[in-house]
């Protein structure tokens, strides 16, 4: 089991980073017209909890980033946490499986929390969702827990939430492709496939 942490906490601290983060995705895919979800309006809110931050008008239904705070720099670039169950007590699914978002921007941020690490990840859930793989997760990976918090009208509300963390390397071919994340960039952007399961 992980420490606990504040859900409204925890999602302020992200928002930046997501909005700069598509930014920069935006520089590279140059031909899409992008914009992150605010929080503001019922659409927007409704947009968001269908696990869509980032709308790309294009082919694609849209981005999710997922940006690990500091604390987690002791994973970094060596597994990929993936949530299972959102939250543990009502058996609601996590957002591997209810996101609707094409693909999911997954990142660091740095120990001094002044910028991304360099290594990002996007994962191409419909693709992911296709493998044997991906049906087998629970069973080939130990599930792990940890709790959050939020505060309400009605007081502070508690859950658990369960995931697993899959190595980077096991991921089936074409479903992991590594970018460069730091923000902002004078680099070239560049996309490498990883992940050495044979599946497709």
């Amino acid at each position: 089991m992980r420490g606990s942490h504040n859900f409204d906490e925890k999602k302020k601290d992200v928002e930046p980073w997501v909005e700069r983060l598509a930014e920069k995705i935006g520089e590279f895919m140059i031909k899409y017209n992008i914009r992150t979800i605010p929080y503001g309006t019922p659409k927007d809110i409704e947009i968001q909890r269908s696990g869509i931050d980032i709308i790309i008008k294009s082919k694609s239904s849209g981005w999710e980033a997922k940006i690990r705070s500091p604390k987690a720099l002791k994973y970094y670039d060596k597994d990929i946490l993936l949530e299972t169950t959102s939250v543990k007590e009502r058996n609601k699914p996590g957002w591997l499986y209810t996101s609707k978002a094409d693909v999911i921007a997954y990142c660091w941020q740095n120990s001094s929390s002044t910028n991304l690490m360099e290594h990002g990840y996007f994962i191409l859930l419909k693709e992911l969702r296709q493998t044997l793989w991906f049906k087998r997760l629970k069973e080939i990976y130990h599930i792990q827990d940890t709790g959050s918090d939020r505060d309400t009208s009605e007081g502070k509300i508690y859950w658990r939430t369960e995931f697993v963390t899959p190595p980077i390397k096991d991921f089936p071919r074409g479903t992991l492709y590594r970018f460069n994340a730091i923000l902002p960039s004078n680099y070239k952007q560049t996309i490498i496939p990883v992940g050495e399961g044979n599946e497709k």
